[in-house]
């Protein structure tokens, strides 16, 4: 009888062994693409390149983590060939996988993918070229409701993102149908601040991250924040609600990966980043951007993309 107890016991040892294995799963050795579906700069490379960089740090792969950057139509580009790769491949996300969608600019929506995390959220602004005669965000949008279409308001990528309707909700609560804004479409950040301090377009609305380093140099200039209250790093820009306007909206960044992803395979990215999201080289960045931690695992990610859907749908429709 005891024989059989000892046995018992070692059988038992061996399968709790089985299990922290498989409680720590790790992706097949072999080189892992990022993919940014936009153009070098702005904020979702800025987080695919603290994704790769925490990854190496703390040797969380085996293999090589490339970033790859798919930029065309609003990030659809980017998430067809997400879409259509291998399992190696995951991609930067925010709100336009679900705004392309609903304004039937692409075919694409969550289901079509695996959701992973949302990692980080941050605000969106208005900023001004240099010398302008507007001062704060409200002033702008004085100057398009005396001006109707003749105020160009720059953002990129894409149409429908955070970007435009951010601006577009805080015009509306102002009063001002949204068809009397004349919006100019850019494909990055990038081109879209050199077009701000050539004054091509009168304002621009952006988030704080990709304007942050221009607005430092002293070649722009901020008007408003979309958050609660003014932001630790720009103590001098105040919120849309101190000027009269009482609105909060936050962007949300996260990551996806191709659809049918094994649950060993989903697991290991929880795992992974996670331990990304926690770690001092993630938080020293998210303080260097200005962000806000925002961490969910995938199916916590999967619930709160539904509830972005409909919010989402409400906005841009009505409905």
């Amino acid at each position: 009888m005891r024989k059989i107890v000892i046995i018992f016991i070692c059988l038992l040892v061996f399968t709790q062994g089985d299990i922290r294995q498989a409680a720590a799963p790790r992706l097949p050795d072999g080189p892992v693409e990022i993919v940014v579906p936009a153009e070098p700069s702005g904020g979702w490379d800025v987080t695919a390149q603290a994704i790769q960089s925490v990854l190496r740090q703390k040797q969380l792969m085996k293999g090589s983590i490339h970033i790859v950057y798919k930029p065309g139509s609003g990030g659809d580009k980017g998430w067809k060939y997400v879409n259509q790769s291998g399992k190696q491949t995951i991609s930067m996300m925010s709100s336009l996988i679900l705004s392309n969608y609903l304004l039937g600019q692409s075919n694409l929506k969550t289901d079509d993918f695996t959701p992973l995390a949302i990692l980080a959220k941050e605000w969106q602004t208005v900023a001004l070229p240099k010398g302008s005669s507007m001062k704060s965000g409200k002033d702008v949008l004085k100057e398009i409701k005396m001006h109707p279409g003749k105020v160009k308001i720059g953002f990129s990528p894409g149409l429908g993102n955070d970007d435009q309707l951010s601006f577009v909700r805080a015009a509306d609560m102002y009063g001002i149908d949204p068809f009397d804004i004349e919006f100019l479409q850019f494909d990055s950040s990038e081109e879209l601040i050199q077009a701000l301090i050539r004054h091509e377009v009168e304002a621009a609305s952006m988030t704080v991250s990709e304007a942050k380093p221009y607005e430092r140099n002293g070649e722009i200039t901020l008007a408003a924040v979309t958050s609660e209250k003014r932001l630790p790093g720009f103590p001098k820009v105040p919120t849309w609600k101190e000027q009269g306007i009482p609105f909060v909206f936050s962007h949300w960044r996260g990551v996806l990966g191709p659809k049918n992803m094994s649950e060993e395979e989903i697991s290991y990215w929880d795992q992974a980043l996670k331990k990304v999201t926690s770690s001092p080289e993630w938080k020293k960045k998210i303080n260097e951007q200005d962000w806000e931690s925002f961490y969910l695992n995938s199916k916590e990610t999967k619930r709160f993309l539904e509830e972005q859907s409909a919010f989402y749908q409400t906005i841009m429709t009505g409905n």
